[in-house]
């Protein structure tokens, strides 16, 4: 059984929200910052912060439905696209992050904040998820069983996954 999580947009809102609040504003890295922080969160405490389906693009993993939402920039929804860069036009909601959520984004935050393109793109590019799932011109999704590391966690997320409250 696949492992399958239901999204919580809101907590996907709040964490770009939080990435921008702390002081990086471009696109590119900014899904990157949100790749490590689910894998980190994943893998320390069993459930992922948001639940978006990440998929492996050329230059790197993506968040699909964040990617999406920034593409049409849809109005009303915290943040919106200019350029290359996604710009806040509120602050954070943190009751909807947990402690945990946080320590996670300040990890993916430490791993790609700041960093050029080429060093983000060369960074998440030795990522094993992004490699074990990029097909050439594509955009293929990666599973969350290519973002856990343990074989424990995933059989047990196997059963429960798709029930779980983010």
């Amino acid at each position: 059984m696949p492992i399958q999580f239901n999204m919580n947009t809101q907590k996907a809102i709040e964490s770009v929200l939080w990435v921008i609040q702390n002081g990086e504003s471009n696109m590119y890295n900014i899904w990157k910052i949100l790749f490590s922080a689910e894998k980190y969160h994943i893998n320390k405490y069993g459930r992922p912060i948001t639940g978006d389906q990440y998929v492996a693009m050329e230059y790197g993993t993506v968040p699909s439905w964040l990617y999406n939402a920034a593409k049409i920039e849809k109005p009303g929804i915290g943040f919106f696209k200019r350029d290359n860069s996604l710009i806040a036009d509120r602050e954070p909601m943190m009751d909807y992050l947990s402690q945990s959520d946080v320590k996670a984004l300040k990890h993916g935050f430490g791993e790609y904040a700041g960093l050029d393109f080429n060093s983000v793109k060369e960074k998440n590019h030795r990522e094993p998820a992004w490699k074990n799932n990029y097909v050439h011109n594509s955009s293929a999704p990666i599973p969350f069983e290519d973002i856990i590391e343990e074989d424990w966690l995933k059989e047990d997320l196997a059963l429960v996954s798709n029930n779980m409250e983010l």
